[in-house]
């Protein structure tokens, strides 16, 4: 795996994760059937010149446009599943970090990369509270007929 570190401006880093060697197995599992299938049909949907799907790929697409960049850089990032984990802990997985040295110093490449990952760890922790809160306020709607 790789991780690149991009300086944006003096304060703002980029983080993107490459993963170098991908076993890519010979039959798909269902997540990634599911996932293509959706985007296949997204796609269709773009395509379309007006009507209803048009009015969801318009809104969908707003909402994906508001989604700062820093979360996307972090969703690049894979999951540490069982087996990362073991391998990382092992030593067998390597982690290059790819940086311009003239613009990071070597010393605040491990403190970026924690601020990076911790840095929304509030808003989000906020966000799901009031998730919590609104849905028993919320959940009778889901009982009016339509």
């Amino acid at each position: 795996m790789r991780l690149y570190l991009l300086p944006i401006s003096t304060r703002r880093t980029l983080l993107y994760c490459h993963r170098v060697d991908v076993v890519k197995s010979e039959a798909p599992t269902w997540s990634e059937r599911v996932q293509s299938r959706a985007a296949k049909i997204w796609a269709g949907w773009e395509k379309k010149d007006k009507g209803w799907q048009k009015k969801v790929v318009n809104y969908g697409n707003y909402a994906l446009r508001r989604i700062p960049y820093e979360e996307w850089g972090l969703k690049s990032v894979p999951p540490l599943s069982e087996r990362r984990k073991i391998e990382e802990l092992n030593g067998t997985d390597k982690v290059e970090v790819v940086y311009p040295e003239s613009l990071i110093r070597h010393d605040n490449v491990a403190g970026l990369l924690k601020k990076l990952a911790t840095e929304r760890e509030s808003l989000h922790r906020k966000k799901l509270i009031w998730c919590f809160v609104g849905m028993p306020i919320t959940a009778p709607i889901a009982l009016i007929p339509m």
